[in-house]
């Protein structure tokens, strides 16, 4: 998976010189979370208008944040519950906007087809996270699935690039939804253990 422990750790090294130096000049962990969530916004806009050149580059760059946000709190030691509370309140901001901008694009242009598929995008990816957290609020780990955030980032990047937004929305559609179901699946099986 896109999100495994190798590959995480892997784009830490590739990242952490960039992070060492930032981190000299006081830059936060929680500055990059901000900056992220803002780039997300900016993507949406340019989204509704259609100029997809301009949306995809703040998409990236938002994606971009996300991931450095991680590394310099662990590469600089100022990782905290308030700061990992943070990123996980407005990455569901970040995962929005830039899904709501092609939702409003495809009503504008009369594509009824993939507005539709961005909508059950979105309820699958904020069932997928909801599920996560629920379940540890409930003393459980669920992370099985299909398709977690790095997968469904690259998934729309994919369209964005490609032109191809229906196939890719119809592909995040599925497995999104598929992977809320396998996370359900699983906080099931696991709180019938502890009963």
């Amino acid at each position: 998976m896109i999100s495994s422990t190798q590959l995480k750790n892997k784009t830490q090294e590739i990242f952490r010189p960039l992070a060492e130096v930032l981190g000299s000049f006081g830059i936060s962990p929680s500055l990059v979370t901000v900056l992220g969530f803002f780039f997300s916004a900016i993507s949406a806009f340019f989204l509704v208008r259609g100029d997809f050149l301009n949306g995809t580059l703040f998409f990236v760059l938002s994606g971009l944040c996300d991931t450095f946000d991680g590394i310099l709190a662990r590469v600089t030691g100022r990782s905290s519950s308030l700061g990992a509370f943070l990123d996980s309140f407005l990455d569901r901001y970040s995962d929005f906007f830039p899904l709501a901008g092609i939702t409003f694009f495809a009503h504008y242009t009369g594509d009824d087809l993939l507005m539709f598929l961005v909508l059950l995008s979105i309820l699958g990816s904020f069932a997928t996270s909801y599920a996560r957290a629920r379940a540890e609020s409930l003393g459980i780990e669920c992370k099985v699935g299909l398709l977690e955030r790095p997968e469904r980032f690259f998934l729309v990047l994919f369209g964005l690039v490609t032109g191809f937004l229906t196939f890719a929305f119809l592909l995040m559609a599925l497995l999104s939804n598929f992977t809320a179901l396998q996370r359900l699946y699983c906080a099931f099986e696991k709180l019938r253990e502890k009963e």
